[in-house]
């Protein structure tokens, strides 16, 4: 009983897609723009569309009890036209006239089949397609093309069958000497591979503007073109259409243009202080010299305001109010002004800016910073003065400190900040009393290293023990001075405390994170094999095999993390495949391995949205793509594929080859190897095979026994 009730529901289901299947045929002839029509060996009109109406005028009544003859303009038609049906049992395209109701006659193409049962002919099955529509639209097409002044063109099978007068007005050639000529024959011997290349983009669909190139013409004259190309049905054959524009004069007044704001870039370059263009005190441009002077790229301070070259806000505004108002009625105005450098060094430069044009326009000015700290200081010869140098000391946000003779000299207020000491009660104080017991040695060490003339590194972390018995972690550099003719020690003390515990509770925060990856990646691999039962295990042993060949080929630790979350996830597309496919005993048929195809892209569909740090989807996507180009789900071939996808598709081979499946038991490893190796650079790329080769020959490599590995991201940063 229960036989006979899966054959029933099997029945059933058969019947169900044939009538979803007559409904979709039905639905896809009344829409057709073509006119269809089923016919008896004898003529006898069975059935038609709406097209058939429309095209022959007839009413439907009428239409389904005519025979076909007298849709004939010449009888003889008929008698000839079953004569080569009946030879090859198919015809396309074929010319014949036929004619309406009302006598209107159609000159039409007809494809149509033989319909034959038990070997002898029953019918026929046709199509009727209206040839003067599609002649007027080419009419009207050949017009436009003629008329057009750029270059249009048709090439089939690599040769032009159709050229427009402008291509053989730019080309030199005549029209009846282009035709039938090889297109790359116009095309400069040095660009033919390129302009294939774009072409090829173009056609698939990569590229969607125009490329230059160079061509010749018949007089051995090299112009410049701007081309653009598609594909289209040229009398029944697949042909490529394209479009070229002389862009000769464009490109020279182009590269002469480039030619001037390079001399103008040197020119700028060679001036020996900053110039910067402005527009609404917005950088526009700036010379090399800025570099020099502040310590800023050129490209670095494009788009920025000139706020990056004062000291304050207030410098800011104040030197905007004092050149402005100038320059509206002077051309240039220069004065003395407090700048700042990238690194926070203050300079004093000599401002010099001059409008650009006769009237000042959204305050588009060039402005030439000249470094004049060095001559200045010179000038008023100037000295290190203890007063201002202690000023300076004491506003300063991090710990200063001289030590001589191993106590200290002078510290500031934010050293005392920082250790709870008093500044009387520092000075004085033996200098490592500040540390903790683990770290003095070091400190000591460091210091006499220093005071010896030794290479030390300048700066390093180190903790201090506060007056309340509290440690911080500090920053500190150190350099020797000379005081009172004694060499002496001085150093920067920056508290960083608060920035290590900041740090730490990323690092943690990381972890947390990294785990949760894991564990997602896991649930997601898990749902897949759990609707597969005869699979368990396969998304791991895969990712087994993949990671050993990556590693084979010496992958960075963070492109292999990558590929370990894709292995574990390539076959996560197979969610919405129906469970009776997926442990089906025997081998799918066309429908069902359709069905089976489409799993790259249902797993890229559900992965894509998650923000791996990895082109984990894409890897997905691709898992099925051929060296050769003969994979899916896009026909994707060579380098176009992924690194990461190539070695998770002969990782994925080899696996399923070695393992039990509900329709065969395992192959082997032995025929696995002979796979890949056979298809080595045909449909699996070769250095991976190399190293999944060496791995099993030379290395042993052996698929780990447990039926379930979870995820591992060990090198994830």
């Amino acid at each position: 009983m229960r036989d006979e009730d899966k054959t029933r529901k099997k029945l059933l289901e058969e019947i169900l897609y044939l009538r979803e299947s007559e409904a979709k045929c039905r639905a896809l002839i009344e829409e057709s723009r073509d006119a269809m029509v089923i016919t008896t060996r004898g003529g006898r009109i069975v059935n038609f569309n709406e097209a058939a109406l429309e095209l022959f005028g007839y009413p439907a009544e009428k239409l389904r009890t005519l025979n076909v003859r007298r849709l004939y303009a010449d009888p003889a038609d008929r008698e000839r036209f079953k004569e080569e049906i009946e030879k090859t049992g198919h015809l396309k395209n074929y010319p014949v006239r036929l004619k309406s109701m009302d006598g209107r006659i159609i000159d039409c193409a007809v494809n149509m089949v033989v319909r034959r049962k038990n070997g002898r002919v029953e019918g026929y099955h046709g199509i009727v397609r209206d040839r003067s529509i599609q002649r007027q639209a080419e009419e009207l097409y050949s017009k436009l093309a003629r008329s057009s002044q750029a270059g249009v063109y048709v090439i089939q099978d690599g040769r032009f069958v159709f050229v427009n007068p402008y291509m053989s007005e730019h080309s030199g050639y005549t029209e009846q000497e282009l035709i039938g000529m090889d297109s790359m024959h116009l095309v400069h011997p040095d660009d033919r591979d390129a302009v294939r290349r774009n072409a090829v983009r173009m056609l698939k669909g990569e590229k969607h503007f125009p490329y230059e190139h160079r061509t010749v013409t018949k007089d051995g004259k090299i112009i410049w073109v701007l081309e653009n190309v598609t594909t289209i049905d040229y009398f029944g054959r697949r042909a490529i259409l394209g479009n070229s524009m002389d862009v000769t004069t464009e490109r020279e007044a182009r590269m002469r243009l480039e030619e001037i704001q390079e001399m103008e870039s040197s020119i700028l370059d060679a001036i020996p202080h900053a110039v910067i263009g402005l527009e609404n005190r917005k950088i526009v441009f700036a010379n090399d010299s800025v570099k020099t002077v502040f310590g800023w790229e050129p490209e670095e301070v494009i788009g920025k305001s000139t706020r990056i070259f004062y000291r304050s806000d207030e410098d800011f505004e104040k030197i905007g109010k004092h050149f402005y108002p100038v320059l509206e009625h002077d051309e240039t105005h220069s004065e003395e002004f407090p700048c700042l450098a990238k690194d926070g060094t203050p300079i004093i430069c000599n401002v010099s800016a001059a409008r650009v044009g006769g009237v000042l326009r959204e305050r588009r000015i060039v402005v030439v910073y000249e470094d004049i700290t060095t001559r200045m200081e010179g000038e008023r010869q100037l000295r290190e003065s203890e007063e201002k140098y202690s000023a300076v000391v004491e506003q300063a946000m991090y710990g200063v400190v001289i030590i001589q003779e191993e106590v200290f000299k002078f510290a500031n207020r934010a050293m005392a900040d920082i250790t709870g000491y008093p500044v009387e009660e520092l000075t004085g104080m033996p200098f490592l009393k500040i540390f903790t017991p683990e770290y003095r040695r070091l400190v000591e060490k460091r210091y006499k290293m220093r005071m010896a003339g030794g290479s030390v590194l300048p700066l390093y972390e180190t903790k201090v023990l506060c007056r309340d018995g509290t440690q911080k972690d500090v920053e500190i550099a150190f350099g020797i001075i000379t005081i009172n003719d004694q060499p002496a020690d001085m150093g920067y003390v920056r508290d960083i405390t608060a920035h290590k515990q900041a740090q730490d509770e990323l690092d943690r925060s990381f972890e947390r994170l990294q785990k949760r990856l894991e564990e997602t990646v896991n649930a997601l691999s898990s749902m897949t094999e759990k609707r597969d039962p005869y699979t368990a295990g396969h998304q791991q042993r895969v990712t087994q095999l993949a990671r050993a060949i990556a590693k084979e080929m010496k992958l960075p630790e963070d492109r292999i993390d990558g590929l370990v979350v894709a292995a574990t996830l390539h076959d996560i597309g197979k969610i919405y495949e129906p469970a009776e496919i997926l442990s089906k005993p025997d081998m799918l048929t066309d429908i069902e391995f359709l069905m089976m195809k489409v799993h790259p892209e249902v797993g890229y569909d559900i992965l894509k949205n998650i923000e791996f740090p990895w082109p984990v989807a894409q890897i997905v996507y691709q898992h099925h793509e051929r060296h050769n180009g003969t994979g899916y789900p896009r026909g994707l071939m060579g380098e176009e594929i992924i690194l990461e996808a190539r070695i998770l598709a002969v990782a994925d081979v080899v696996e399923a080859m070695v393992s039990h499946r509900p329709y065969r038991s395992a192959l082997g490893l032995r025929p696995a190897l002979d796979e890949i190796s056979r298809n080595r650079g045909i449909l699996y790329d070769p250095d991976v095979v190399d190293a999944c080769m060496k791995l099993f020959q030379g290395k042993r490599f052996k698929f780990q026994q447990h039926p379930y590995t979870e995820l591992s991201l060990r090198h994830v940063k």
